[in-house]
């Protein structure tokens, strides 16, 4: 499988899930940040298919992908965006339902940036296709020269392979707590009894600190100022865990559409 088309489809997951009742201010910011990241996504696909070409012998045209360019107005547009958003005042969260938005949402966030380092350094560890390419076909002593100047000017280093072995980590990081916080904010046993119990203990549930989860258990630990300890809830969303099969199975059909 192309781990390139295997990048789009985890871009193209970015920002998909909750749906939250938006202000104008950050409807706007959604449609800005959006439109520079569809260029973003549009320049991988039209890098993917011109190397393809090239490969072939075909010469595109000058400035064949600049319908991918992100231009001057995009960035003002989300410039100002950025701006309205960040002059707004949230209010704290009030409700568990509102706690887990929040801490998917900064999740989500951080699974993008995750997802952009991990097709950064995927470009080092990417250069081997072409070696494998052209080992495959190189059976002529001009191909073979060839493959030596390329080997000559093509390396991956420890440092390439450590990054990127990082970035992948990182991005099974925020994927699981992006999955665990969505599924924790819709599951109405799990956000009433933290709800129940901040309201016994005259706790304010906006207050805390950490929120953390435990794959392994399937636990939910909500740490807040006032107590110093976190308080654990266990075994709510056990039902939406997913297996290492059950990710690859997914990933064939977004790779084939199914």
């Amino acid at each position: 499988m192309s781990k390139l088309k295997i990048m789009l489809g985890l871009l193209c997951l970015i920002g998909s899930g909750l749906k939250a009742q938006q202000t104008l201010e950050v409807a706007a910011l959604q449609d800005a940040a959006a439109t520079i990241q569809q260029q973003v996504e549009l320049s991988a696909l039209l890098a993917y298919a011109a190397t393809d070409l090239a490969g072939q012998g075909k010469i595109v045209v000058d400035d064949a992908l600049a319908a991918a360019m992100v231009s001057g107005d995009m960035l003002v547009e989300y410039q100002a965006a950025v701006d309205l958003v960040l002059a707004m005042d949230f209010s704290a969260a009030q409700t568990a339902t509102e706690l887990f938005s929040a801490e998917y949402a900064s999740a989500m966030l951080e699974l993008g940036m995750s997802v952009d380092e991990l097709a950064d350094a995927s470009a080092a560890m990417m250069s081997t296709s072409i070696v494998a390419e052209m080992a495959s076909t190189a059976d002529t002593r001009p191909e073979g020269l060839a493959l030596q100047n390329v080997l000559g000017n093509i390396a991956v280093t420890e440092d390439d392979r450590l990054r990127y072995n990082n970035a992948l980590g990182q991005v099974s990081k925020y994927a699981q707590l992006s999955g665990a916080f969505f599924a924790a904010s819709n599951d109405a046993a799990l956000t009433s009894s933290i709800d129940a119990y901040v309201d016994a203990n005259a706790i304010m549930i906006g207050d805390y600190s950490t929120v953390e989860y435990v794959f392994d258990t399937d636990e939910y630990i909500i740490t807040w100022a006032i107590q110093g300890e976190g308080t654990g809830w266990t075994n709510y969303t056990s039902g939406n865990q997913a297996s290492a099969d059950d990710l690859y199975e997914h990933a064939q059909l977004l790779y084939t559409g199914g």
